[in-house]
């Protein structure tokens, strides 16, 4: 985490594939928060020129359609090698720290002033952006919760290989803020969210767990 605190406090959300952050991000913005997803800023990363041309550069154009990368095709070539998730991830994710950052500065100007910034970043220990935020969230559940909820998105073999490709949950766990346990309980993870959020506006950063139909302060 960042060593000198925001004016208005930014908020890292991460947590595995499955784990229920896209709904989190969304009580965020219920509760006064500015949310960005790093999902979304790749996509747009995806239509730059130079990323278009260091892909097809690396690939071929077996992973684009006319001027436009094909993600899914992109998808079924690095999720199976890890090497080349390395390479894409190293292409893009300078360009998406930069990107977040001149987001959260815009944001800074708007008025009236969120109550916090919050960024989605799936691979946010990964890729060491951790730095870049005052407090850490995570969004975290068993593997066969996560499992069974993209049954309709992925194969499990493809399950198996996202998993492998990210951190532990013990290690990000461990070097999170503010912990959710999410079961499925969509009451208990907006009570959570919004325990979350008053105690980083209080000033407070101590750890907090929560899950389950609980949130603990």
């Amino acid at each position: 985490m960042t060593s000198i605190p925001h004016h208005i406090p930014r908020l890292g959300l991460t947590g595995g594939i499955g784990s229920g952050k896209s709904t989190t991000l969304a009580y965020l913005h219920e509760c006064g928060a500015a949310v960005v997803s790093s999902d979304d800023i790749v996509h747009g990363l995806y239509d730059r020129p130079a990323i278009i041309a260091a892909i097809q550069g690396r690939y071929g154009h077996k992973v684009t359609t006319g001027a436009h990368v094909n993600r899914q095709a992109l998808a079924g070539v690095v999720f199976h090698d890890h090497d080349e998730l390395q390479w894409l991830e190293q292409l893009l994710h300078p360009h998406v720290r930069v990107a977040v950052e001149e987001w959260a500065m815009t944001q800074q100007k708007v008025r009236p002033r969120p109550a916090v910034i919050a960024v989605e970043v799936p691979l946010l220990f990964e890729t060491g952006m951790e730095t870049a935020f005052d407090f850490i969230m995570l969004i975290t559940a068993p593997a066969e919760v996560r499992r069974r909820r993209l049954m309709a998105k992925l194969t499990d073999s493809e399950f198996e290989l996202r998993l492998a490709q990210q951190m532990p949950e013990d290690e990000k766990i461990a070097r999170s803020d503010f912990v959710f346990h999410n079961t499925g309980e969509r009451k208990a993870l907006r009570e959570f969210v919004g325990q979350t959020v008053a105690q980083i506006l209080a000033g407070g950063g101590a750890a907090a767990e929560g899950g389950a139909g609980e949130s603990t302060p």
